[in-house]
């Protein structure tokens, strides 16, 4: 009996490890071709050895190059600005919503709730032209404000906050109102304090989404300026030249490590909000 538990272990720990590989090795490739030239990062991969997931024979060359000729400081900057901006208003916005949903008696509140959750068909591609057409409109384009405005009405935000309120005891709003307290009061005072684990959640993942989002900066903004990471890494080549790859690489390990230092933070706090904020169906 103690052999089968001893053989199940193994298999189930070699199971993880080869999954942890899948996933970690891209990102291995990604980190060491960051610091290899072109010449070595392509024998290190044709045909492919265990050199490719190594930084043999590194070099900081392509970091030294990406901060001199790119523009990646203001880059990792104006992401910051608009992920920062994008969590704030999509925390206030969907927190209020999820309690007038919740908290607040009016006809057609599932109603409204479905057509809310409805837009998650709607994929990116269709709300193109109408999007830029209104950010344009508004005077928005090329502007920071602009790449956040259109993403802080979150559907999944929404409904993830919705669980949570529900999940409250209207005991203590109830106590509240004796003591002549209204919803703003209930909402800011009591309610909030109350959901700070699935609050945390949706701005963890709202940040991501908002960090690693290309298509509606690269469609919005044509400043150089005004350009978040992601779209200033994939134009960091010239159009008649072969891309040097190594320095893309070097780039995307740059976007990439704010968002690893930040999930090891919160790491608790993510999984914790994913488990008890209600999402099981």
């Amino acid at each position: 009996m103690k052999k089968h538990h001893m053989r199940r272990a193994f298999f189930v720990t070699l199971v993880i490890a080869l999954i942890l590989c899948c996933f970690l090795a891209p990102y291995a490739w990604i980190v060491a071709s960051s610091f290899k030239n072109q010449l070595t990062l392509f024998n290190d991969v044709t045909p492919l050895s265990w050199k490719a997931f190594l930084p043999v024979g590194g070099t900081i060359e392509n970091y030294q190059s990406l901060f001199k000729r790119t523009n990646v400081l203001t880059a990792l900057a104006n992401t910051a600005i608009v992920a920062g901006g994008q969590v704030a208003l999509t925390l206030l916005l969907c927190s209020m919503a999820a309690y007038s949903l919740t908290r607040v008696s009016f006809p057609g509140a599932k109603i409204v709730f479905v057509l809310i959750l409805l837009t998650f068909l709607l994929p990116i591609e269709a709300l193109m032209v109408p999007l830029y057409q209104v950010v344009s409109g508004l005077g928005l384009s090329n502007t920071l404000l602009g790449v956040m405005i259109p993403w802080i009405a979150s559907p999944f935000g929404l409904f993830l906050l919705k669980q949570a309120f529900e999940e409250l005891p209207v005991e203590l709003e109830d106590a509240a109102r004796i003591d002549g307290a209204g919803h703003v009061r209930i909402f800011f005072s009591i309610v909030l304090p109350n959901v700070k684990v699935p609050m945390l959640t949706l701005g963890l993942i709202t940040f991501l989404f908002s960090w690693n989002s290309f298509l509606w900066p690269l469609v919005i903004v044509q400043d150089p300026a005004n350009q978040v990471i992601q779209v200033a890494i994939a134009q960091q080549g010239s159009p008649t030249q072969l891309p040097n790859w190594g320095e893309t690489f070097a780039g995307a390990t740059v976007a990439t490590l704010p968002l690893i230092l930040l999930f090891l933070l919160l790491q608790k706090y993510f999984t914790q909000g994913m488990t008890t904020s209600g999402i099981k169906g």
